[in-house]
């Protein structure tokens, strides 16, 4: 990870900033909630990885931390999930679903201080 956003030829309409960081995923009616690795997020959604696969069209709440030491969660669906390669991880590509406005705004200014943080660094 060289902290540049990455500029892939998909389909996506907002930039994504590559990140390591953890998170709980929960899914919501039924199912463990699993511990997951964010790789990348954007302001529509984030890539995670985990030992377990999860349906996609599940609905769930994830939870990660901020660097207030407050928690972020929010509602997400898996868009799809397929195993790495080379490796017992599955990756996951996680769309957001906010259901109020302080969600949005927590997702963003999640989103914003990841890209703060890389611009940060690319500055020293």
């Amino acid at each position: 990870m060289d902290g540049t956003p990455k500029f892939d030829t998909d389909k996506r309409r907002y930039i994504r900033y590559e990140l390591l960081d953890y998170a709980q995923l929960e899914p919501i009616g039924s199912g463990p909630t699993l511990n997951t690795i964010i790789v990348d997020i954007g302001l529509g959604g984030l890539q995670l990885r985990s030992r377990e696969s999860v349906v996609v069209g599940t609905k769930c709440h994830i939870t990660v931390g901020r660097m207030e030491g407050t928690l972020l969660t929010f509602r997400a669906e898996i868009r799809h999930c397929a195993q790495v390669e080379g490796a017992d991880l599955f990756g996951l590509g996680v769309r957001f679903l906010p259901e109020s406005h302080d969600e949005r705004m927590g997702i963003a200014e999640f989103v914003h201080a990841v890209f703060q943080r890389q611009c940060d660094l690319l500055a020293n």
